[in-house]
């Protein structure tokens, strides 16, 4: 079963070779049956986790932990090749980019989505790390593949401010590898398993360290605040299919490096010190997010922000550090990776189609294109957590938490905030799909366009209803090796 890591790995690999090779390929088509091959083959490992266990060997791992934000990587590497198919087509219509540009574009996608793959199957903390730099390199060529001054910008922003995070994060990795040498343990360096195995007999005071350096680097990739400072301006700038995965699907890979440490200092040094770090990280995002969605006024980064505010969620999840506070945050990252993809694919259609981002030059769009506005509001009304989507339920299982842990202060203002980010939304979605009507016509999305966000936003509605029995059996055994337990 082993092999299967190494073809998911192969196929976009293989796949970015031939985008670049003129053969005249038709790219879209291409990229479409390699998403849909990488998917399938991601999700027979998954059910083999599921049903037999973990998959280790060598330096591979896959486990239950690694579930979530595999998943997130199959099903969002499916949607965005099929909404690159007619968001790039019109891009080079319109003369945004050429031929060139586009095959170019197409094999950096694929690139990304092998390291991001190799990041959730490495087993070792050391490649790890290398692999969630490796997705910093493609990324960054992928925001500025239009070439102009502002996504030049975004571009060198985002490697400059990663960098420094990811340097944090190399140097707290060696704090722990040199806490694992000093326990006796240097044969398998880094391993993730030695690691845990050897957890109790880690120098206390180095291995705190170690992951002050380590969550401040990954926070950094995860788009915690105060670190954040790249995330609005990379995703706004980037091609809409682009900003999807990141938000989607490279937000949930660096928080899953900080997962897999956090078992570690869980196991040698309790729960209290990795967690208070957490829940301060994840409340300041929150906090610090809101009043940029409130007075927002470049549609992207209004959903930008909003994934700032979604992974403070996630990460005051992590901090509570309950079970039912961990399966909550699990659920979330993978209900906000579906929904906010399928919110940036919409308003890189709505872009297209009204030749701008601003929010106050964006109305009547559900009397000018009622698929894409209808789309487009219900996406809206399920990321700021409206029942019967499944983002209700994450985000009520994580304010349960708060209120079982004891701390109603907490959730007094986790609520407070929620809500003003809840009126905040809701006020641009009336704004942007109400109001007069533009006078020229506006399209409404493609097929692909429209499979690509409908699957995305009927899986998060039924999330709301039923949660498959396998599926709660990985969680529950996934928030368990976050916590130690």
């Amino acid at each position: 079963m082993h092999e299967l890591i190494f073809v998911a790995l192969a196929i976009p690999l293989i796949t970015a070779v031939l985008s670049l090779l003129p053969l005249r390929l038709p790219l879209g088509a291409l990229n479409i049956s390699s998403g849909l091959a990488v998917a399938a083959v991601i999700l027979r490992l998954i059910w083999q986790v599921a049903t037999q266990g973990r998959i280790h060997t060598g330096l591979f791992l896959v486990d239950e932990l690694s579930v979530v934000p595999l998943l997130v990587v199959a099903l969002l590497t499916v949607s965005s090749t099929l909404f690159s198919l007619s968001y790039m087509r019109r891009e080079l219509e319109d003369g945004h980019i050429t031929e060139k540009a586009l095959a170019r574009y197409y094999a950096l996608l694929q690139v990304f989505v092998f390291t991001m793959i190799g990041a959730l199957v490495a087993e070792n903390l050391g490649i790890l790390w290398v692999m969630i730099e490796a997705t910093t390199l493609a990324s960054a060529l992928l925001v500025a593949s239009s070439f102009n001054r502002s996504s030049l910008e975004a571009a060198w922003k985002y490697v400059m401010v990663c960098t420094v995070g990811i340097c944090m994060a190399l140097l707290g990795t060696i704090l722990l590898y040199y806490a694992q040498v000093s326990a006796g343990e240097g044969k398998e360096a880094l391993s993730w398993l030695a690691l845990t195995g050897a957890a109790a007999r880690l120098d206390p005071d180095m291995t705190k360290l170690s992951f002050v350096f380590i969550l401040i680097g990954y926070g950094t990739k995860a788009g915690l605040a105060p670190m954040h400072t790249w995330l609005p301006d990379a995703h706004s700038q980037a091609p809409s299919p682009v900003s999807g995965l990141l938000s989607g699907a490279l937000l949930p890979c660096a928080f899953y490096a900080i997962m897999r440490n956090m078992a570690v200092v869980q196991h040698s040094l309790g729960p209290n010190f990795a967690e208070t770090l957490l829940l301060t990280f994840g409340l300041l995002s929150i906090a610090l997010s809101t009043p940029f969605i409130l007075l927002q006024h470049d549609l992207k980064r209004l959903l930008a922000y909003s994934s700032v505010e979604n992974m403070g969620l996630i990460a005051v999840g992590l901090g509570i550090g309950t079970p039912l506070a961990t399966t909550g945050a699990l659920l979330h990252i993978l209900y906000h990776a579906l929904t906010k993809s399928a919110l940036f694919y919409l308003a890189g259609t709505i872009t297209q189609e009204y030749r701008t981002k601003q929010l106050m030059r964006i109305r009547g769009l559900i009397s000018s294109a009622p698929l894409l506005g209808g789309l487009f509001f219900v996406g809206l009304l399920a990321i700021t957590g409206m029942p019967p989507f499944g983002i209700f339920t994450s985000k009520f299982l994580i304010i349960q938490a708060v209120v079982d842990d004891g701390r109603p202060l907490l959730a007094g203002l986790y609520l407070l905030l929620l809500g003003a980010v809840f009126a905040g939304m809701i006020y641009y979605a009336m704004g942007i799909c109400f109001g007069a009507a533009p006078k020229k016509p506006i399209n409404s999305p493609s097929a692909s366009a429209s499979l690509a966000i409908g699957l995305s936003i009927c899986i998060v509605l039924a999330a709301g209803f039923y949660l498959p029995p396998w599926l709660g059996s990985v969680l529950t055994l996934a928030a368990a090796l976050v916590t130690g337990g």
